[in-house]
């Protein structure tokens, strides 16, 4: 569906989500369509519409995954076929539908809608306090957030949308604006209402179902480190760790983290829950039984935990996150089994295809750190190296890494860390480019350039450098189609221009 569509639609009729009789806000659907000014009269209306934009958020995850992992090294597809592979291989054009961006802008048309229109249901309804208005309008901005920064990240420049769009006579033409624009704002955004997203939440799961200001923190620390703001990255991350809130899991408690999920390490994480049937397709994606799964774990997964010279366990490796026998080698285990492979694990029935999606943990926090603190100095060296030892250790490890002499050592011991930690986790590829962007790209470059050359054949590496040495390539085109339908309002990637 079009971007100006869908954001005319969403928000021109916001969508009435009629309450469910059962526990689960994630069980709140589209019933009817109102206006805006016959909408928005009561609190319930405003839960209502932030609700549907949880769920449109959550529909969004294997977007998530095709966005954060496909360009990456940390996972392979099993089909030499189709639009996955064209973007693994580089072979990107306009046309491709991983391009498509329309429903993260469906879920921001609904946020942009609660943050707009909640303040004015405080007077019609005597029980709605600015308090809990201003609480709901701090979850939409985590995920108006949380959406614009997969934006970002993707495409680079994209249209920065912060109004509802409400009357259908209006011309809907946006621009693109630029990466640290975006950021900025988002920067702004978090800072002011992270302290207003409550702490907790009544009922446990909804702690790490809904945003919290420890997400908004988490989320927030994320955003600095893209955008080189290393002290304020820290701080933000110290936010979290001194809540008090989080902690590691154990060694022997790690699998929880992903069955059954919402474990004392977990921020923020997608929901689902079998008992209100909603079921996802990570166990297919992932696993399958047969042999037309979409993913598989890389060589270069493997190959920090399987290096023989390492001689340790960890439980982030084979039977953990993977599998390595002869029937389903290299297929993620991590959201198939109950437990690790070979020990206590079994494999996920029927009715537990509802694996959730890890968004933010404790883990992320310790590694963003490091990774700030490494960009700080080498006088901040120990302590990152601190951060990442308490990561290792819980995975099992009893043996310390060199000691880093060098920022590129120091900076490639925690990208490591994460690449172990975060297997199929939506990361990989994020993480190469946030890297390989720092100072304009001049700094390490290389590093991006040479993850994906790896494995390339020697006579086609001219091919696959003549494109890599263009920056705007490590982006994606904005689709045919939002270029058609802005009316010529919006511009594209310089870099897929002569495809238009």
């Amino acid at each position: 569906m079009k971007i100006y569509s869908i954001i005319k639609k969403s928000c021109a009729a916001i969508v009435l989500l009629a309450m469910s009789g059962c526990n689960s806000w994630m069980d709140i659907y589209p019933e009817n369509q109102q206006s805006s000014d016959q909408y928005w009269q009561s609190k319930e209306e405003v839960y209502a519409v932030l609700m549907g934009a949880y769920t449109n958020l959550r529909n969004s995850y294997q977007t998530y995954i095709q966005w954060g992992e496909l360009r990456g090294d940390g996972i392979d597809l099993l089909s030499t076929s189709g639009d996955a592979y064209k973007i693994k291989n580089l072979d990107i054009n306009i046309n491709n539908s991983i391009c498509k961006y329309s429903s993260l802008y469906t879920t921001i048309a609904r946020a942009n809608a609660v943050i707009k229109y909640s303040p004015g249901v405080i007077e019609k309804d005597i029980t709605f306090t600015e308090g809990l208005s201003n609480s709901y309008i701090a979850e939409a901005i985590f995920i108006r957030t949380l959406c614009y920064f997969y934006l970002v990240r993707t495409f680079d420049r994209v249209p920065l949308v912060l109004e509802p769009y409400v009357d259908d006579s209006q011309g809907f033409n946006v621009q693109v604006s630029e990466r640290n624009v975006i950021l900025d704002q988002l920067i702004s955004d978090l800072k002011k209402y992270a302290p207003m997203c409550k702490p907790g939440y009544e009922v446990d799961w909804q702690n790490k179902g809904r945003a919290t200001s420890w997400a908004c923190y988490a989320l927030l620390a994320d955003i600095c480190l893209w955008k080189g703001d290393y002290e304020q990255a820290i701080q933000a991350c110290n936010k979290v760790i001194n809540s008090q809130r989080y902690s590691l899991v154990s060694n022997e408690e790690w699998y929880t983290l992903y069955y059954p999920g919402n474990s004392i390490e977990s921020i923020f994480e997608l929901q689902w829950s079998n008992e209100f049937e909603q079921t996802n397709s990570l166990y297919t994606l992932f696993y399958n039984e047969t042999n037309n799964a979409t993913y598989k774990v890389s060589g270069a997964t493997r190959a920090l935990f399987e290096d023989e010279s390492i001689r340790e366990v960890d439980v982030r490796g084979k039977a953990g996150s993977y599998l390595a026998d002869a029937t389903y080698d290299g297929k993620v285990w991590k959201y198939a089994g109950t437990g690790i492979y070979g020990a206590d694990g079994e494999k996920r029935g029927t009715s537990e295809r509802d694996a959730n999606w890890i968004v933010y943990r404790y883990a992320d926090i310790l590694l963003i750190k490091a990774e700030a603190l490494v960009m700080k100095g080498q006088e901040n060296y120990q302590e990152a190296f601190d951060l990442v030892k308490e990561i290792r250790t819980r995975a099992g490890h009893t043996i310390d890494l060199d000691f880093p002499i060098s920022e590129q050592e120091a900076l490639n011991m925690v990208i490591d860390e994460r690449q172990r930690e975060f297997v199929a986790e939506g990361k990989r590829w994020f993480d190469i480019l946030r890297v390989a962007s720092r100072n304009s790209f001049t700094t390490y470059k290389s590093y991006l350039t040479d993850v994906l050359l790896e494995n390339v054949a020697a006579k086609d590496r001219p091919q696959w450098e003549a494109k890599l040495s263009d920056t705007n390539s490590y982006f994606l085109p904005i689709h045919k189609n939002e270029i058609t339908n802005s009316g010529g309002t919006l511009l594209q990637n310089p870099y897929y221009a002569n495809q238009e």
